[in-house]
């Protein structure tokens, strides 16, 4: 039997999870960020500012939900005598499970820098080390998760970050595939999914993010997380998230993925696309293209071979498939790594 990979119920509404305002660090104001977003069709903002976390849910109404985070980072220390570009940094998300959430995770306030030190909150105490280490990334992340929080690992390669830096890091919800404001800025592999397949690889249930980081105009509107919820408001909008019932863009949209259970088919519908393709955790993929000239809207694969490899492998808890699809453009849309054991559920 055929079934949707997303909640029967509700829509998708377009998101992005990743901006700054005047409050540390970006060139606009809260509401003038919601004024450029609506404009352009997102439904949702999460005002990620730099080492503060300020509630702005007064601008959350029927048609806007405004998401309550913040930015953290562990930058590495090296003599004051080498340029920063040099140093390797962390960069992470945390998103509040209520707008008007009280709790900051594992913070120091001595690390607060720019417009963010004139927004300290009274619950803005602790003494978190600022120092270059995983085991300090996934302490925040632990303490986040403890009070709710949902997390995101941000642009890699603008953190100069590669395999070694980010292979140990447990407990990233989400993971960018795409950062406009690091595109744009030249680092073009902050346009890539090959970090994302990494932490499937390594096993964590991560989904994929496309934002912008906003800090001026040129920066905005470039990439979007479509989150599937049932209605607009913070409640929902939180528990897509922290269901993955997501999918991340900088292009093309993806309207659904089915999967028929009988038949091992998975099937994914989409705006207008040059190439769609599948991959996996092993040698396994596929490519559709359209050969007819005529843009592509859809594609199947069938999951027969794979599914039946796998359970002889005893990898369903390991193995997982996802889907790329490409516009004319070159532009990308990344589903969510779906794993074996919960399609054979289906």
């Amino acid at each position: 039997m055929k079934k949707s990979l997303f909640p029967e119920k509700g829509r998708f509404y377009k998101a992005n999870l990743h901006n700054h305002t005047v409050f540390s660090d970006g060139n606009e104001t809260p509401e003038e960020i919601k004024e450029i977003y609506r404009k352009q069709g997102y439904q949702i903002v999460a005002y990620t500012d730099h080492d503060v976390m300020v509630s702005h849910s007064e601008l959350t109404d029927s048609n806007f939900i405004a998401l309550t985070g913040f930015e953290y980072e562990f930058t590495e220390e090296l003599p004051p005598e080498i340029p920063f570009s040099f140093k390797r940094t962390y960069h992470m998300l945390c998103f509040a499970p209520t707008a008007d959430t009280t709790y900051y995770p594992w913070p120091n306030p001595d690390f607060v820098w720019g417009n963010a030190r004139k927004h300290i909150q009274p619950y803005y105490k602790g003494d978190c080390p600022h120092g270059y280490s995983v085991d300090d990334v996934n302490h925040l992340f632990e303490d986040a998760h403890a009070h709710g929080f949902l997390t995101c690992y941000c642009h890699p390669m603008w953190s100069t970050q590669h395999y070694p830096d980010y292979c140990d890091i447990k407990g990233a919800d989400f993971v960018e595939v795409y950062n406009s404001g690091c595109y744009i800025g030249g680092w073009a592999l902050d346009a890539g999914d090959h970090v994302y397949h990494d932490f499937l690889w390594l096993g964590s249930h991560s989904a994929p993010s496309a934002s912008d980081d906003g800090h001026s105009r040129q920066d905005y509107c470039g990439g979007a997380t479509y989150i599937h919820a049932e209605e607009l408001t913070y409640e929902a909008v939180f528990n897509a998230m922290k269901n993955q019932d997501v999918y991340a863009s900088w292009g093309p949209e993806i309207k659904d993925i089915t999967f028929d259970s009988e038949t091992k088919t998975l099937e994914v519908e989409c705006t207008d696309a040059r190439e769609i393709f599948i991959m996996s955790e092993r040698r396994f993929a596929a490519r559709e293209t359209n050969k007819s000239g005529f843009p592509l809207t859809r594609a199947s694969f069938d999951l027969t071979e794979y599914l039946r490899d796998t359970i002889a492998a005893g990898t369903e808890k390991t193995s997982f498939v996802r889907l790329l699809i490409v516009d004319g453009t070159g532009r990308k849309a990344v589903s969510r790594g779906y794993f074996a054991e919960e399609l054979l559920k289906m």
